[in-house]
């Protein structure tokens, strides 16, 4: 008797959650910048550290925060884009000849740029160095065809809003010029900074150390592919956190 009662307890349970969705509470807002989180704090100054070195320091943050606000929303499944710095993925497999551009690939690609900010800022970097090459160093330029790569140059829908990235990425990056400054944010970065020399042995995936006879730079290229397996190599190096240098936007 008991038993019936309790086969017909668990029908009743897996009929009610068979058809009730769960609740989900849907965000598509980002906080204002005062109201970021430690962790986002943290991104902010890993984009600023990953970039200033290659001069793209607030570059690098200001697109890290308008992209997944500095972390928060890492996925578009729409483009499809991935990470801090949403790189369409399609256009990062095509960077790399050793990977085959079809579905598997794109899934690995998206779940890396979304685990390793080391990763996702590399490739937002390589792309920010392309376009600084195309368009021989004209900032605004440089930040449209991060957003729309040529098209804004063939389509007045694309320039529009090309114009309206550049200009709030340009805003951003008066915000983060001050917002660095703050007491509390030099203290996050000077740790940070601590913990990038304590951690700057690098290592190869496939072998410890490059020939020298190598002239193709492939223990640059951040991820391999041999048949379905994916290596990561983690080439760390130290980083001094400078003063903050003031960039003309205008």
């Amino acid at each position: 008797m008991l038993k019936l009662a309790l086969q017909g307890l668990l029908i009743a349970l897996y009929s009610v959650s068979s058809y009730a969705l769960p609740k989900v509470d849907f965000k598509n807002s980002c906080v204002p910048l005062e109201q970021f989180s430690p962790s986002q704090k943290e991104v902010l100054l890993h984009a600023y550290l990953a970039g200033e070195a290659e001069g793209f320091g607030y570059t690098l943050a200001a697109i890290a925060w308008k992209e997944s606000c500095a972390g928060v929303y890492k996925m578009n499944f729409q483009d499809p884009s991935a990470g801090n710095f949403h790189a369409y993925i399609p256009g990062v497999i095509k960077r790399y000849p050793e990977l085959k551009q079809n579905g598997f690939t794109q899934n690995m690609v998206g779940a890396m740029l979304v685990d390793d900010d080391d990763f996702a800022a590399k490739i937002a970097i390589t792309e920010l160095k392309f376009w600084y090459k195309e368009h021989k160093g004209n900032w605004k330029n440089i930040i449209k065809s991060y957003n729309k790569g040529y098209t804004w140059q063939k389509s007045s829908q694309s320039n529009t809003q090309a114009e309206f990235y550049y200009t709030d990425i340009a805003n951003k990056i008066k915000q983060l010029q001050g917002y660095f400054q703050t007491p509390q944010m030099q203290s996050i970065a000077l740790n940070l900074s601590k913990k990038s020399k304590k951690n700057d042995q690098p290592f190869y995936a496939l072998k410890e150390k490059p020939n020298k006879e190598d002239k193709k730079e492939i223990f640059s290229l951040p991820i391999y592919q041999r048949a379905n397996e994916f290596a990561a190599p983690l080439i760390k190096k130290p980083t001094i956190f400078k003063e903050f240098d003031l960039i003309d936007i205008d």
